[in-house]
């Protein structure tokens, strides 16, 4: 079935799926291709039949236990063949529900093996699909190692469609997929023997959660050797032989009838074409930057296939992530608060931070502990094996982590998810009424025993854990860092805020290890503004910041390059786009969203909203107005300095869109005329809302509309936070010298559009792509790290500090109060201002 489409996704299951009916929701003309059937290895060979079959072991398990429920029955059996047929059944119907959504989506499905051959085509079976934008949604395949005797080994796939439960089992890899079919196939009566080479199975889990379970494993006969190296699987008779060494020592050896060998799963892109098609591929993964492109024009890349988070829902989640940046949402995937479930018996599940994760990165944590054989509700079921384990941030509270190994713990995660993902605290946890009895009062009451004031158990002393060497520049940097970057770094650095703005000087910004903690505080006031906008901009679309939200995203060099080099004393005006501005000016972050949020503790009490912020002590004027409104108050304001013969400098930030203005041309004119010390600096990101700058002025490059006026204009880089900086700090000590107005017109990029409601359908995708690629932070990282003053673990440790700091002013934004209605019209009229200590005398 040949046809166009405007987006393409490749791979049918969970991430492939979802991606394709997002993209229709959006309005997009999609097509998915699948080879199999739909809903990939997760609905077809995963995680939806191994659970039916789990389902059918623990029914089996609590049936044989049921006599002191009063339930008695004699002759107890289980019937594999029955189990497997209603594996089958429940399988089918959910591959039918997939399609049905499909179809009722109005997605296009496409049958037969999808291969990239470049510039937006895709080849199935001779048929050529043409695509505007590509999902790679492949997926993973079972793991291979080169062990003598493999092939007489059975892999997750083939397990599933076994014939009878063998009498015994050998597993070869103790990681979630091992440690479910040996907690299945132990329920029913083989004789498991686990056999791993780290010395935890469930690495990934915390050992505590862990030991619970090995407990309740080898209390049903099985075997788990840990530390323990596979050296070949051989015959024995009709059975199998496992030949292995622990520790390094000695050789071992175990009998079974089959031999499970599940030692992880591997990205799949077999006859994808991928690195033909531009596709950058490193050891068989899909490379992809934070909001999930690869590094070809129009291709995207989600679930396993990029070697991230090998789950299901993750996949799912990229796959919304993914279509919502191809329609232009700029949203980067957020991995900390990912949920891990584990399906043996009893259940684990953890999410966020664990105990010494936490410890390790110097956070001082509380932790608390509740045991579900003190939860009424865990005893009526009669299963109390397991406990609940809270990991809080000791200061503030919030909670980093929740791990939890017992009755259903796979459902009870939703909760502490929720709590993790939203940065809630332990406080919040147990003033939230939980239902009695049931499962989650278990989460409670860990919360509660973090505190020491558990109601259930005794409660021991609290102490908060003893941190380690404190390798992360926040005691307090609680979440997890993203994925499937190209390559691990080494240790991090710790940054400081950047010097005084004097201090600035071509030296100063040389790449040498005597400039470290200045640059450090650069980057981390960058990264701060990014995601203070990219926050913001989800906060504009769950309706909490009203009218217009316009971004800095993509200017963040011009911004911190344009405002650091200025003195205490200079003034700032700038427009109503200006967050980043005042951020880097210095003005409190929680004061500016607060200001989005119309709230009393906002810079302008709420009254500004996204169009005024203003501090007097830091002489930040804000916007007054749009289009170019506040370049006439500038020069006023630079008039003022100049009759009261001061060295003081204005400077006034605008955009593009301002040069077309008469305010623009009587605003330099004037300022020419009457020498002011004021600097016009032109944030021109090469677009207004719904027209590029070439094609909406005579004279594209808006430099040389300031020479009209005989004063001194240059253009800088401003994807060059370095060269922002410098050109900047000397013009602005030109200006002090000699009380003449010059010119800087800044070259950047704004990635989203010109604000959060602007669709961005104007600029063609190769221009976004280029401009994309010079991403001012990505470019400035580059430099730090080619020069060795920092590494991509401190960039990791960077982005997780600054995602915390940046919850706490969204909290702290929502939970401000909201001007009052009869004090609505104070803070407007100038009146109001005249007997302003702050702006009596010298506000400094």
């Amino acid at each position: 079935m040949a046809g166009s489409f405007d987006v393409v996704v490749v791979g049918g299951g969970p991430g492939g799926y979802v991606a394709a009916l997002r993209a229709a929701q959006l309005g997009a003309s999609t097509a998915i291709v699948e080879k199999d059937r739909l809903g990939g290895t997760c609905l077809v060979r995963g995680c939806i039949p191994t659970k039916a079959l789990l389902q059918s072991s623990e029914l089996y398990t609590l049936a044989k236990g049921g006599a002191p429920f009063g339930v008695v029955a004699d002759n107890i059996a289980f019937d594999w063949a029955a189990a497997q047929k209603r594996k089958g059944a429940v399988v089918d119907q959910l591959v039918k529900g997939v399609e049905g959504l499909l179809k009722a989506g109005g997605v296009t499905v496409v049958r037969g093996a999808g291969k990239l051959v470049g510039d937006g085509a895709i080849d199935v079976a001779g048929e050529r699909l043409q695509a505007k934008d590509i999902v790679i949604a492949t997926g993973s395949a079972v793991s291979r190692i080169p062990l003598k005797g493999a092939e007489l080994t059975i892999d997750s796939d083939a397990i599933l469609e076994l014939k009878e439960v063998p009498a015994r089992l050998a597993v070869i890899g103790g990681g979630v997929v091992g440690m479910e079919f040996a907690a299945m196939f132990a329920a029913l009566g083989s004789k498991v023997t686990v056999l791993e080479m780290l010395p935890q199975i469930l690495p990934m889990v915390e050992a505590d959660v862990v030991n619970a379970y090995v407990k309740h494993l080898t209390g049903l006969g099985a075997e788990v050797h840990t530390s323990s190296k596979v050296a070949e699987v051989a015959k024995a008779g009709r059975a199998l032989q496992v030949r292995f060494s622990t520790g390094g020592e000695g050789g071992g050896a175990v009998d079974a009838d089959q031999v499970l060998l599940a030692v992880g799963r591997s990205p799949y892109t077999e006859g994808l074409g991928a690195e033909a098609a531009g596709v950058k591929l490193e050891r068989g993964r899909v490379v992809v930057d934070d909001h999930l492109r690869t590094s070809a024009l129009g291709v995207w890349g989600i679930g396993d296939v990029i070697g991230g988070i090998m789950l299901a829902h993750v996949a799912s989640y990229e796959g919304i992530c993914a279509v919502e940046n191809i329609a232009g949402h700029a949203r980067i995937p957020d991995y900390h608060a990912a949920p891990n479930c584990v399906y043996t018996d009893p259940e684990i599940a953890h999410v966020g931070l664990g105990e010494k994760e936490a410890t390790e990165r110097g956070i001082e944590v509380k932790v608390g502990r509740f045991p579900f054989a003190a939860a009424g509700r865990a005893l009526t079921l009669g299963q109390t094996e397991g406990f609940v384990k809270v990991v809080a941030d000791a200061p503030t509270g919030r909670v980093l982590g929740v791990h939890i190994v017992g009755p259903r713990a796979t459902d009870l995660i939703a909760e502490a998810t929720l709590a993790v993902q939203n940065g809630l605290t332990l406080n919040q946890l147990d003033l939230t009424m939980h239902a009695h009895p049931t499962l989650p009062e278990a989460i409670m009451e860990a919360a509660l025993a973090a505190q020491g004031r558990a109601i259930h158990i005794a409660n021991r002393r609290v102490q908060p854990t003893a941190t380690a060497a404190v390798s992360n520049p926040s005691p307090t940097a609680a979440t997890l860092p993203l994925h499937n970057r190209e390559r691990q770094m080494v240790a991090p650095v710790k940054p400081t805020a950047p010097p005084a703005a004097a201090a600035i000087t071509a030296k100063k910004l040389e790449l040498k290890k005597e400039n470290r903690d200045f640059l450090l505080g650069i980057h981390r006031t960058m990264q701060l503004i990014r995601r203070f906008e990219e926050r913001a901009q989800e906060q504009y679309t769950k309706a909490k910041i009203g009218g217009y939200c316009h971004l800095n995203i993509g200017e963040e060099a011009t911004v911190v390059g344009a405002i650091l080099p200025l003195k205490l004393t200079d003034y700032i005006f700038t427009s109503y786009r200006e967050h980043g501005h005042a951020i880097a000016r210095g003005i409190d972050p929680k004061a500016v969203m607060a200001e989005l949020f119309g709230k009393e503790t906002g810079t302008s009490h709420g009254r500004g909203g996204s169009m005024h912020m203003f501090d007097a002590k830091l002489r930040f004027m804000g916007g007054y107005g749009i289009v170019g409104g506040h370049l006439p108050l500038a020069a006023g304001g630079a008039a003022a300095i100049k009759y009261r013969q001061e060295k003081d400098v204005v400077e006034c930030l605008f955009g593009d869109g301002a040069t077309n203005i008469g305010a623009f041309h009587e605003s330099l004119n004037f300022s020419k005329v009457f020498d002011l010390p004021v600097l016009w600096l032109c944030v021109n990101n090469r677009y207004g809302m719904g027209t590029p700058v070439d094609k909406a002025s005579a004279v594209a490059d808006i430099y040389k509309k300031a020479c009209a006026y005989d004063m001194e204009s240059i253009q800088v880089d401003g994807m060059n936070v370095r060269e922002v900086l410098i050109k900047t700090s000397e013009i602005l000590e030109k200006i002090r010298a000699d009380s003449q107005p010059r010119f800087i017109e800044a070259l950047c990029y704004r990635f989203r559009g010109h604000s959060v409601v602007d669709p961005d359908k104007y600029r063609s995708a190769e221009d976004k792509e280029k401009f994309r690629k010079a991403d001012p932070i990505v470019f400035f990282e580059h430099e730090l790290e080619t020069s060795g003053l920092a590494d991509e673990e401190y960039f990791k440790n960077v982005r997780a500090e600054v995602e915390t700091e940046v919850q706490d002013i969204i909290k702290f934004a929502d939970e401000s109060p909201d001007p009052k209605v009869e004090d609505l019209y104070k803070y407007v009229y100038a009146a109001e201002w005249e007997e302003s200590p702050a702006l009596r005398g010298d506000p400094l």
